[in-house]
């Protein structure tokens, strides 16, 4: 079972379970925090802030539970690229990992939209990945698909299967 906190939800290749699943089994948390907030840094930058209202932290599993996360990635000069939000989540501790579920929304600061069941954050690679439906638009075109990688400001996105298409030209024509 797994845990990708998007945004602020992951868990590295090597430890992770089978990706965009929940953990479940949880039992009585060890901790809860009310306005929970984390990040990460690299050098004094800020890569990643991580907040959620409510949070669970299960000490003996490394995992923090997380309702309604948000994750704003930050490029090399601190400026915001992105944001993810879900009704849930899970932080891997050890690995800094995210798995975020339930109406995941990324929303890049050129005004890229990507949604999903499910996203993992895998942060030693800096990559987003799933394996669930895929919905991305950038401006009036949608791209549609099963499985996704793309890097954390959606510059770089490839859907893996069942790819579909909907691409506005100029004029205003629509090919599928």
């Amino acid at each position: 079972m797994l845990f990708a906190a998007a945004l602020a939800l992951a868990v590295s290749c090597g430890s992770q379970r089978s990706q965009d699943i929940p953990s479940s089994s949880r039992g009585t948390p060890d901790e809860t925090f009310i306005d929970f907030m984390t990040q990460e840094s690299d050098s004094g930058r800020i890569r990643w802030k991580l907040t959620a209202p409510n949070a669970s932290k299960y000490t003996s599993k490394g995992l923090v539970v997380l309702e309604a996360p948000t994750i704003r990635f930050f490029d090399e000069q601190g400026l915001l690229q992105t944001t993810l939000t879900s009704d849930r989540g899970e932080l891997y501790q050890e690995s800094q990992d995210m798995l975020a579920y339930g109406n995941v929304v990324v929303v890049s600061e050129n005004g890229d939209v990507l949604e999903a069941d499910s996203l993992y954050w895998i942060d030693a690679e800096g990559k987003i990945t799933s394996n669930t439906f895929v919905k991305l638009k950038r401006g009036d075109d949608i791209l549609t698909g099963y499985g996704l990688d793309c890097d954390y400001n959606l510059s770089s996105v490839n859907i893996r299967k069942n790819v579909e298409a909907r691409i506005v030209e100029r004029e205003g024509s629509v090919n599928e």
